[in-house]
């Protein structure tokens, strides 16, 4: 897993956490005595997402300046019995590309998006689609001989790999033979013309906080960061969205997974916080407690201070009465607390992000393939200006593969999140997105 995906995919010990339609009959979904609990739920909370999904496709692509592909005029055929787990029984095949059998957490996480795609599958109906499950075992060469088994078999779309190695890897194969990949990593230097990422991109969380914290009169910052590849890229979007904003970083320090080395930090930072309007921290887990106890006894007036964090902090215990007040930017919970019902009432578990973005690209799949188009996954109709909703959010691709999302802002008051800002319903043209 590239250093960049821990933001989501790994507990540390001091601060991360561990986060990766319609249906029409609810027939053997939910567990006995747990029925009317689901249908309830799903009737009212998901039916709506296939109503509300764009899919506009005459709309033209504002941001592709690639080659213009030819229209292709049916979908690929499926080529005899395929490699793999198979569910659904729709004449279009998909690949679903999972690190199974990965060391680790790997296989943990590839376990949260199987179940979240077979979720998906169930409330769309089974003859939505074929969808094909492989195990990439979390390698290189494992994402390239399972794409190539794909391609061979008549998948029309891959949706994975994970990490950020296998998708290029997988990208290798697909890119030639005129797949598409949308995949799961959250290292933006994964996407690429053809392959795209659903995950959530740190600096569009760090841009959306920090815009709105300027936007509300805060004018100075300071930022106490994680040691590693995560803190130099949100150390790199604070400095942009700060200059364009017009505002001001007094300082910035670092900590690696230590409290000998969060107290350095902070002790190291105390002047700059002095002067500071604002304190940005990141990280998640117990990382914004601990810091923020650290500068209490090192002097500094909280309630003189915002604290500036991220959606990491969902993971923190947000009861503490060191944040409260702070402010953070996080996907729109308001489906996705539906889907966390039904994904325990089917699994008796408790599902990260991860698992909700696996329901939304299996759900999006089925989305486009129920319109007959031949093209739906060309980068035309993956491109889709208007962008879908999923119970992660609002999303859409850009042409260069990355996401762009709806992110609301939040307040921890008196322990609860009260949402600030609600995520945007729209998007602005393509011409201006920021990411």
């Amino acid at each position: 897993m590239n250093a960049k995906e821990r933001e989501s995919r790994r507990g540390r010990a001091v601060g991360g956490r561990h986060v990766a339609g319609d249906g029409l009959s609810m027939a053997g979904f939910i567990a006995k005595g747990r029925r009317a609990f689901a249908t309830t739920v799903l009737l009212t909370g998901l039916s709506v997402l296939s109503a509300c999904q764009s899919v506009n496709y005459g709309l033209p692509n504002q941001g592709n300046t690639g080659t213009i592909q030819p229209v292709p005029t049916s979908l690929p055929v499926k080529t005899g019995p395929a490699a793999g787990e198979v569910l659904g029984t729709g004449q279009t095949r998909v690949a679903l590309l999972l690190p199974l059998t990965a060391p680790g957490n790997g296989g943990t996480i590839a376990a949260e998006y199987r179940n979240a795609a077979e979720l998906a599958l169930e409330m769309r109906g089974p003859s939505a689609m074929e969808l094909v499950i492989k195990d990439t075992g979390g390698t290189a060469a494992g994402a390239i001989a399972r794409s190539e088994e794909a391609v061979r078999e008549g998948s029309a779309v891959i949706l994975g790999p994970v990490f950020s190695g296998s998708v290029t890897s997988a990208a290798s194969v697909a890119r030639p033979n005129n797949r598409s990949i949308i995949a799961f990593s959250s290292d933006q230097s994964a996407a690429s013309d053809g392959v795209f990422l659903m995950s959530f991109l740190p600096d569009q969380v760090v841009d959306r906080t920090i815009s709105y914290a300027t936007g509300i009169g805060l004018s100075s910052f300071s930022a106490i960061l994680p040691q590693g590849a995560y803190g130099a890229l949100v150390e790199r979007q604070l400095r942009l969205t700060l200059a364009a904003r017009g505002a001001t970083l007094n300082g910035v320090s670092r900590y690696q997974y230590s409290n000998d080395s969060v107290v350095a930090a902070v002790q190291e930072i105390l002047p700059a916080i002095q002067e500071s309007d604002a304190i940005f921290i990141p990280d998640g887990g117990t990382a914004p407690t601990a810091i923020a106890r650290v500068m209490q006894s090192e002097g500094i007036k909280l309630r003189d201070k915002r604290l500036i964090g991220t959606g990491q902090w969902r993971s923190s215990k947000l009861s503490s009465a060191y944040l409260q007040g702070a402010i953070f930017a996080d996907m729109d919970q308001t489906r996705f607390e539906t889907f966390k019902s039904l994904y325990k009432a089917r699994y008796n578990a408790d599902p990260t992000v991860n698992g909700g973005l696996g329901f939304d690209a299996v759900n999006m799949t089925a989305e486009l393939l129920s319109t007959g188009n031949p093209a739906a996954f060309t980068k035309k109709s993956l491109e889709n200006p208007t962008g879908f909703k999923g119970v992660t959010g609002n999303y859409r691709f850009l042409p260069d593969g990355k996401t762009q999302r709806g992110l609301a802002v939040y307040q921890i008051q008196e322990g609860q999140v009260v949402v600030l800002e609600p995520a945007p319903q729209y998007f602005e043209p393509v011409s201006n997105a920021r990411f």
